[in-house]
């Protein structure tokens, strides 16, 4: 992680002191402009996709770093104190520059180099994506491709940092972003993985009410949850006991309770793998709990290669994801 110092302001914010030797991250730094904007701490939670209690804390930190106080707090909203104004000020410039040398970075990085970076959600088999890069680069043999996994949240951040070129989302995660645009492809539609020898097991699809006493796992998406309030939403109306469902921090751990007896994973159908050891798949007969995937790029990203994949994943028969 790339960290910058800081200097520590007097109470009155006429400007820096003295160097000390702690160190503010780039994040942080975001966070904190976030909140100037918006003058909310729930609204700059959400753009930087984390939860108002996180924002709060670490405003708190930096004013109990610093030594001030950065923010004037009222009831419906926050207003910056004149040593707030001033770290806005000095934070603005600082990820401005942060910013700069690392697009400038990447650059010279790429120079000479035919790349594109693709980011996606879920199991490394999802969605077929490892035979459908391995066809694109089949036809693209000169473009290096670069593959990062990660939750819809990071990999929003990633692709507004210029980290990746590309990624796969949920429609809700950045529809809302004005500076990221996407193309639809395929609508996503529910399953649970259940153990073996859960007597589900012999079921290829169920009703919702099947479900009903089955104890409910599934991860807690928490750096997506436009995506996760939906699920939820959907889930509910279908049928399903959400309010005794149990979450957990990963996709995985959800698999793994599901696999050991623990519950009953919901999961996109596209997430299923094939010939799985320890878990079956039973798709849940309903039209209410879906997921729309849209591959997503940011806009004034000039990467020719962005255009070549966009036509690519618009060719492809994404109707087998959704089985």
């Amino acid at each position: 992680m790339v960290r910058y110092s800081y200097r520590k302001f007097d109470v009155q914010g006429k400007g820096f002191l003295s160097e000390v030797g702690n160190q503010m991250d780039i994040f942080s730094m975001k966070c904190f402009l976030s909140v100037a904007r918006y003058q909310n701490l729930s609204m700059a939670a959400k753009e930087v996709f984390i939860s108002q209690p996180a924002m709060s804390q670490k405003i708190n930190m930096m004013e109990k770093e610093m030594g001030v106080k950065l923010l004037k707090r009222s009831r419906h909203k926050v207003e910056m104190t004149e040593a707030g104004k001033l770290v806005q000020e000095k934070f603005t410039q600082i990820v401005a520059d942060y910013e700069n040398v690392m697009i400038q970075a990447q650059k010279l990085h790429a120079e000479g180099k035919n790349h594109l970076a693709i980011g996606y959600h879920g199991p490394v088999e999802w969605a077929n994506i490892h035979q459908r890069i391995r066809e694109f680069h089949q036809q693209y043999p000169d473009i290096e491709v670069d593959v990062h996994i990660g939750g819809w949240g990071q990999l929003t951040q990633m692709l507004l940092g210029g980290r990746i070129d590309v990624f796969f989302s949920e429609k809700r995660e950045i529809e809302e972003i004005a500076t990221i645009e996407s193309v639809y492809l395929f609508r996503d539609y529910s399953a649970v993985a259940v153990s073996k020898t859960n007597p589900l097991n012999q079921y290829q699809m169920v009703a919702p009410e099947s479900l009903n006493g089955q104890k409910i796992v599934m991860s807690n998406n928490s750096d997506a949850e436009k995506t996760l309030r939906a699920i939820n939403i959907g889930l509910t109306e279908a049928g399903l006991d959400m309010e005794n469902a149990k979450f957990v921090d990963k996709y995985e751990t959800g698999i793994a309770m599901a696999s050991a007896g623990m519950g009953v994973t919901p999961i996109p159908r596209s997430f299923k793998i094939k010939g799985h050891e320890s878990v079956a798949y039973v798709d849940i007969d309903s039209e209410r709990m879906y997921l729309d995937f849209v591959l997503a790029w940011q806009k004034g990203n000039d990467n020719p290669n962005i255009h070549l994949y966009k036509e690519f994943c618009q060719k492809q028969d994404w109707t087998s994801s959704e089985k």
